[in-house]
Formats: C-alpha cells, sequence, structure tokens
C-alpha cells in the first residue's frame, strides 16, 4: 500500500490548470488526520448530547464568544420564521446544542464545541465561532479547533450517545422538525462539516494579518469526501449567513 506521501503526491498529480497546490494538500492531509483520530474509539464518559432548553439562562457577559452563541441557538430555535434552522446560503442546518463536551482528562475538561448542528445529510456540523474583536485565532486556527471537537464527536462511542441523545431529545420536541429535515437522523457514515462562522469584521482582519487561508476557502466542496471544511459570515443576530470563498 503506498504511504501517505505517495497517496498525496498522486493527489497532487491530478490537479489541471494554474492554481496553487498546497490548499488542495492540506485540505487532504487534514482529512486523512481526521478521519484517523475519529478511529480512536476514544469516548466521554459523559453525556455528549446536551440538552439546552429554549428557557435555558444566557449569564455569559455581553459581546463574549459564548454569548453569541447561545443568542444565535435560542433565536433560530424560538423565532418560527426560521422554520427552527440556521441558513448558509441556501443551505439548511438544523442547530441542536451548544457547548458540547467530547474528551476526558484535566486538560481536556474544557474542550467543548461552540455551536452542533445537523445537515440536511444527517452529517455532524460544528460550528467554531470567533466574535469579530478576537485576534489570537485566526481562521487555520479556528478550523483545527473545530477538527479537533468533530473527531471526537465522530468516533464510533460518542456518536452512539450523539444518537441517543438526539433520539431523546426529538422526543421531546413533540417531533416538530424543519422542514427538509423529515426523516432525517444522525449519521455517521453522511458528510460531516466543521463550519468557522465569524463576523464579517473578523475575516476582514484576518486576512491582513494572516493571509493565504482565502487560498484554501476558495477550494471547491469534494462530492465525495467524508469531510467538509468551510467559512461563514454571521452576525449571530439572525437565522441567516453568506459563504466566505476569498
Amino acid at each position: 500500500m503506498d504511504s501517505p506521501f505517495r497517496q498525496w503526491m498522486h493527489m497532487l498529480q491530478q490537479l489541471r490548470g494554474v492554481q496553487p497546490e498546497w490548499p488542495h494538500l492540506l485540505r487532504r492531509m487534514l482529512i486523512d488526520t481526521y478521519l484517523r483520530e475519529r478511529e480512536s474509539e476514544s469516548v466521554y464518559a459523559g453525556e455528549v448530547f446536551k440538552h439546552r432548553e429554549d428557557n435555558y439562562p444566557i449569564v455569559a457577559a455581553a459581546g463574549t464568544e459564548k454569548r453569541l452563541v447561545k443568542e444565535l441557538f435560542h433565536y433560530c430555535r424560538l423565532n418560527t420564521n426560521t422554520e427552527r434552522i440556521f441558513v448558509i446560503g441556501n443551505e439548511p442546518y438544523w442547530l441542536m446544542g451548544y457547548e458540547w463536551p467530547n474528551q476526558g482528562g484535566d486538560k481536556q475538561k474544557m474542550a467543548r464545541a461552540d455551536l452542533v448542528g445537523l445537515n440536511a445529510v444527517g452529517g455532524l456540523v460544528v460550528f467554531e465561532c470567533k466574535r469579530a474583536k478576537n485576534t489570537g485565532d485566526g481562521p487555520f486556527t479556528a478550523v483545527v479547533e473545530g477538527l479537533d471537537y468533530l473527531s471526537h464527536l465522530t468516533t464510533r462511542p460518542n456518536f452512539a450517545k450523539v444518537v441517543a441523545g438526539f433520539g431523546d431529545w426529538d422526543i421531546q420536541r413533540d417531533a416538530i422538525r424543519p422542514i427538509g429535515f423529515k426523516g432525517v437522523e444522525p449519521n455517521l457514515s453522511a458528510l460531516h462539516e466543521v463550519i468557522v462562522l465569524a463576523p464579517p469584521e473578523y475575516f476582514a482582519r484576518h486576512r491582513d494579518k494572516s493571509p493565504g487561508w482565502q487560498a484554501f476557502a476558495a477550494l471547491p466542496c469534494l462530492p465525495t469526501s467524508p469531510l467538509s471544511i468551510r467559512f461563514a459570515e454571521s452576525d449571530f443576530a439572525s437565522a441567516e449567513a453568506k459563504w466566505v470563498t476569498a
């Protein structure tokens, strides 16, 4: 069997036209690492699917990333005009919860996925959220953090907990499902996603501070890939956002 290096070399040899090689190579390396990490069979000791009721108190300070995430989640859950979903471009996402734990140990006890949803094919979606004034974590740092959470959430033991939690949550919500999600259930074999979600100001700042990630963001989605990595602009105050492509 070819080594990973030779596999990546063969992939690069398939590229056509004038385009930088590194974004394609980086995406492939991230996907391969993600798939390897999720095979670890690691499991979080407690519940992974955290039920956040619609009246769950928002106690984080105004303007912090935690508060922005909670406000967006509850806006989409309570506003009937949104059909209970969050839309990026024309793609719907059914938000299931926020601050989901996924790893154990003292060093990882605060490792929680910011915002978690389900896409229309049953894939798990981790939204790694950044506020406009976040100057420390660039877009690629956010991608790596989101992949860390997603890889742990999609290990078989943890994903089984997601499926069980989803079933209980779905029953408690009296089977109220958004349009487009009839019959959709969490599916380990589906396309899973990491989406870096932030205001336009965040991306504008990091175009100057950490240039280069735009070439990665401009890559077209691979139809057969097990993983999608994208970036989206959101004000965290509405149920709609738009994709960042360059």
